[in-house]
């Protein structure tokens, strides 16, 4: 089945929902022309990334406001639609870095909760419990956020729940660049699916986040990328070649799970780096 995708990066006002979803509504606006049926937005895209203590004030309960205005936006476009925003969990109170899909129709869908958090992250959200699939009319789908590109198990476990897309949210900063282009190529290749990465632009207090949003095919072709002009990478895959490449790349059936997963990961004492942290603003 074929089906159009599409990932777009922006910038974001930092704290400020009402003039981030001005801005997710003007690019929407901007894709229709493309008839995309499934788009992703950035990670924390209704509220920017450093927030730090205001994390609190600023994270929702989903449904809630602003996944209710992101159910508007699917319902006028006619799309799934992906999006980054802070959850707050109404009953445990902890808040989440957390992905919504809206339908076509404005429902709910389905909610990913961040499960790789990164640097000080880890002071102000819970990590998610794993990687859940999501049924769509096209097939079933994927979420990663962020750093969960940097870890070949987050791509690896959705796939072999039956992901043919894996849709990454992201914020990722400089220098991480040529790395992402890396892992983002890698994780379709590996996992014989489509990939799709949508990242932040713009700048807060010291962090650059770069764009380069992309759609990656499993035959390691970057089908389209985002550009500083032209903030929308569109693409029309076929997920039917997928029956036909898996058997040619069997990495997926003839995995042994056994060999790999006997030994419990090293404690390793990760140094501090106060240049780093005082970059990001954290």
């Amino acid at each position: 089945m074929k089906t159009k995708i599409a990932t777009v990066q922006m910038n974001c006002k930092l704290g400020d929902i009402r003039a981030n979803l001005a801005t997710i509504r003007k690019l929407s606006r901007m894709l229709s022309k493309y008839h995309p049926e499934i788009i992703c937005f950035p990670e924390l895209a209704t509220t920017g990334y450093s927030l730090n203590e205001r994390w609190r004030s600023c994270a929702e309960e989903i449904p809630g406001e602003t996944s209710e205005e992101l159910s508007k936006v699917a319902s006028e476009l006619g799309a799934y639609l992906i999006c980054g925003m802070g959850e707050l969990d109404p009953n445990t109170r902890q808040i989440y870095d957390s992905s919504v899909l809206i339908s076509p129709n404005g429902r709910l869908a389905g909610v990913y909760r961040k499960v790789h958090l990164w640097d000080k992250e880890r002071k102000y959200f819970t990590r998610g419990p794993g990687f859940p699939v999501f049924q769509t009319r096209f097939g079933k789908i994927g979420m990663g956020i962020c750093y969960d590109i940097e870890f070949p198990e987050a791509a690896r476990s959705l796939t072999l729940k039956g992901a043919q897309i894996v849709f990454f949210p992201s914020a990722e900063m400089s220098p991480m660049e040529n790395y992402v282009d890396t892992y983002a190529v890698s994780r379709a290749a590996e996992n014989c699916c489509f990939l799709a990465f949508s990242n932040r632009t713009g700048t807060e207090y010291k962090t650059h986040f770069f764009g380069r949003s992309q759609i990656v095919s499993p035959e390691c072709k970057v089908l389209a990328r985002a550009t500083s002009t032209r903030p929308l990478a569109t693409a029309e895959i076929d997920l039917s070649i997928l029956r036909k490449l898996r058997p040619k790349l069997p990495y997926l059936s003839q995995l042994v799970p056994d060999a790999y997963f006997t030994f419990k990961p090293a404690k390793v004492r990760a140094r501090k780096s106060k240049s780093i942290n005082a970059e990001i603003g954290l």
